[in-house]
């Protein structure tokens, strides 16, 4: 009896085979990394303020405890105002106020109140979670509060500027509350799924149902949820003007995020774009047009009587 001879497999079984394990290991550590993303997002960030203050700057400044509406205490500088205005400074994700001190010595410079602090569960503030910004809004009304009853501050002349996901927090509160003359969102992230732009790409939509899961999931982490996204209340902010900048390639999802929101928002608005800097790096790559721009946009929008 003639012996049976093994079938040779040819690539595709290979292939198969291995498009087979690879989406199975795919499918099974999806969660996990739910999971894990959810973790960090939610989790404290504490540092300390450390090791330069604004006098290390020439600036006289006071250290400031600021009660939210649920009773955080947030954290913060407060350097005052010498030409009746102010702005106030929100940093990005995982940092402190210490991120936002270059752009403080530009604007007290100029005679600015700047009020940087310390975001919710992060830096020196209190709070024990984060929630992708979403409860931040009514820390800036608190902030807002405390700088009106300052006998320095007109409060027809107060602006804000954030960085990253303090840039998000920044259109949402500008969104909410007509107190806030002036806005500068620096690469501002999203706050929901209706604020990522549509994507082409098989791969950027399997991101947007990762964050979609990682949404839910911080919900039930945090017991929070996004009252309104940026998408949702930045046609609002007008007729307040607002300067988005921007970095990287054009095809980058960080800036075509940021001109989907340029898109959205209506006049008066300004979109700089910076594609050479790298996230949060625009101060450094162009640090004279960086100074000049800022210091000008606000100088129009909250110093010039209308």
């Amino acid at each position: 009896m003639k012996p049976k001879t093994r079938k040779k497999r040819g690539c595709r079984y290979w292939f198969n085979l291995l498009l087979v394990g690879f989406l199975g290991a795919l499918f099974l550590c999806h969660p996990a990394y739910i999971a894990l993303w959810v973790q960090v997002m939610a989790g404290p960030a504490r540092a300390p303020a450390c090791c330069t203050t604004p006098a290390d700057l020439g600036f006289d400044y006071e250290e400031v405890a600021i009660s939210s509406e649920d009773g955080v205490r947030l954290a913060g500088w407060y350097i005052p105002s010498r030409n009746r205005a102010v702005v106030i400074l929100l940093h990005g994700y995982g940092a402190n106020r210490m991120e936002m001190l270059a752009r403080a010595q530009i604007l007290a410079g100029q005679g600015y109140g700047v009020l940087l602090y310390d975001q919710r569960a992060s830096g020196e503030s209190e709070g024990e979670t984060r929630s992708f910004g979403w409860a931040d809004v009514q820390d800036v009304q608190a902030v807002l509060g405390f700088l009106q009853k300052r006998p320095d501050v007109d409060a027809e002349r107060i602006g804000i500027l954030g960085f990253s996901l303090g840039g998000q927090i920044t259109l949402r509160a500008a969104a909410e509350t007509s107190e806030i003359k002036a806005v500068v969102a620096e690469e501002p992230g999203h706050a929901t799924i209706e604020d990522i732009p549509p994507l082409p790409s098989l791969y950027d939509r399997w991101v947007t149902f990762t964050y979609w899961l990682g949404f839910k999931a911080l919900e039930w982490r945090t017991g929070v949820r996004p009252q309104r996204g940026v998408i949702d209340g930045i046609a609002v902010i007008s007729p307040r003007p607002v300067l988005f900048i921007v970095t990287g390639p054009h095809d980058d999802p960080g800036h075509r995020m940021v001109e989907y929101f340029y898109e959205h928002a209506r006049e008066p608005k300004t979109l700089w774009q910076v594609p050479e800097a790298g996230h949060g790096d625009v101060p450094q790559v162009r640090p004279e047009e960086y100074e000049e721009r800022i210091l000008s946009f606000f100088d129009e929008a909250l110093l010039v009587d209308k």
